[in-house]
């Protein structure tokens, strides 16, 4: 079984399992939430980095699918009258192969990748949201090269905290569809040099606790700490269409 239908399967069995809870816990307060969990096709582009070298990546999203060692990629948001909060969790295992410039150096990347953001919201008006928060990293890069110097192999792990500040915006389009986006930036220097995400996409709801989600996704990080062999760079976007289920509570 592909690493694609194998996570199809997880996405359906879980989603299936929290929408059965949801309908079964009638809930007694004012608090709106929801749970998207969701399928990425990302293209993976930029530099990486591990001591003096750097590597191209420009990976598309039919290689990630068949390079795709496991992934979890989800979003959740509360809302009790005008405040709430906002979490969002990606987390994917990457092996890929590189080749460099006329072909003169190849090798295998490897990117087990976790980002988990948490902000605080503020609802302005019925469309918009205003949000505040932090966003953590843990990059482990594994580079094994071969070329024109030998064969070379490295391994790096690194992780940080990126401050951002952001908005959220949502409208229906008629009964059943709705159409959203959000977005955030930070970093500044506190942990990545920058950091930013632009996402919108269109919902479909089919039930009191069900829909699916088409949205695209952009993050792009530009991160760099150390030097000579304890060098890290991270200079890296991964943007694609998703696909997910959301629940309702």
């Amino acid at each position: 079984m592909s690493a694609l239908s194998s996570a199809v399967l997880a996405l359906i069995a879980i989603a299936w399992s929290l929408n059965a809870a949801a309908q079964s816990s009638a809930s007694s307060d004012d608090w709106r939430q929801t749970l998207d969990i969701y399928l990425l096709a990302p293209t993976i582009e930029g530099t990486t980095g591990i001591g003096p070298t750097d590597t191209d990546v420009d990976v598309d999203a039919e290689t990630v699918f068949d390079t795709l060692q496991g992934a979890f990629l989800a979003m959740y948001a509360a809302e009790k009258e005008t405040w709430g909060v906002f979490a969002d969790i990606v987390y994917m295992d990457l092996e890929a192969d590189i080749e460099g410039p006329n072909g003169l150096v190849t090798g295998e990347l490897g990117n087990k990748q976790f980002t988990g953001a948490l902000a605080g919201t503020r609802r302005m008006n019925e469309h918009w949201q205003l949000m505040a928060g932090a966003m953590y990293t843990d990059i482990t890069l594994s580079l094994d090269t071969q070329g024109p110097m030998g064969d070379q192999r490295r391994r790096r792990s690194e992780s940080w905290v990126d401050p951002f500040i952001g908005a959220r915006f949502e409208t229906p389009l008629g009964e059943k569809w709705g159409f959203g986006a959000f977005g955030y930036w930070g970093g500044w220097g506190v942990g990545s040099d920058a950091m930013w995400s632009v996402n919108a996409g269109f919902g479909y709801r089919f039930g009191e606790h069900n829909g699916i989600t088409l949205l695209y996704r952009y993050i792009d990080f530009n991160y760099e700490d150390g030097e000579g062999l304890d060098r890290f760079r991270f200079d890296i976007a991964e943007h694609g269409p998703a696909l997910g289920w959301r629940i309702r509570f």
